[in-house]
């Protein structure tokens, strides 16, 4: 009885072993595929790493857009208002986008808006070269991600309060 618990155990312990070796080598050798142009078209929204900027990007099939950008009403810099950009045309590479972006109206001429794109997120950097150089880092999801979870939270918790 005892060798054959101890024989049971031992092939266990290898069929675990050797299962998890094949699960860590097929999953190791596939890379991710970066997104293509095609699926980054659509609204992103969100705001810089400091929070004092709201920005909605709307990247458009023809490689044009338009990029909106404005801090929020609860603070001071409100104020100046709503900031609106023409995207006059934007690239992915891989992992990274280039935007090209001119101001249309209380905008500050950009120099570069350069980013990484997340499996759902565009980290972007966007500089100018006033006052020594600015640089500002918004951190956009797709809008539909942020709508939908937002609209079934919000339905979640409103059915739980009821009861």
């Amino acid at each position: 009885m005892r060798a054959r618990l101890s024989l049971l155990c031992g092939s266990l312990v290898l069929i675990v072993l050797v299962g998890s070796q094949m699960g860590r080598g097929a999953a190791g050798s596939k890379n991710a595929t970066p997104p293509t142009a095609k699926e980054l078209v659509g609204v992103w929204l969100g705001f810089d790493s400091d929070q004092l900027t709201f920005t909605r990007l709307d990247l458009r099939a023809d490689s044009t857009g338009s990029c909106a950008r404005v801090s929020p009403a609860d603070t001071i810099l409100h104020d100046q208002g709503v900031h609106v950009y023409r995207v006059t045309k934007w690239s992915v590479n891989g992992w990274n986008i280039e935007i090209h972006m001119s101001p249309v109206s209380n905008a500050f001429p950009v120099g570069y808006v350069k980013g990484r794109i997340g499996l759902a997120s565009l980290r972007l950097t966007i500089g100018g070269p006033e006052n020594g150089g600015w640089k500002e880092e918004p951190f956009l999801h797709p809008e539909s991600r942020i709508m939908i979870s937002n609209q079934e939270t919000r339905n979640r918790i409103e059915a739980v309060e009821k009861n």
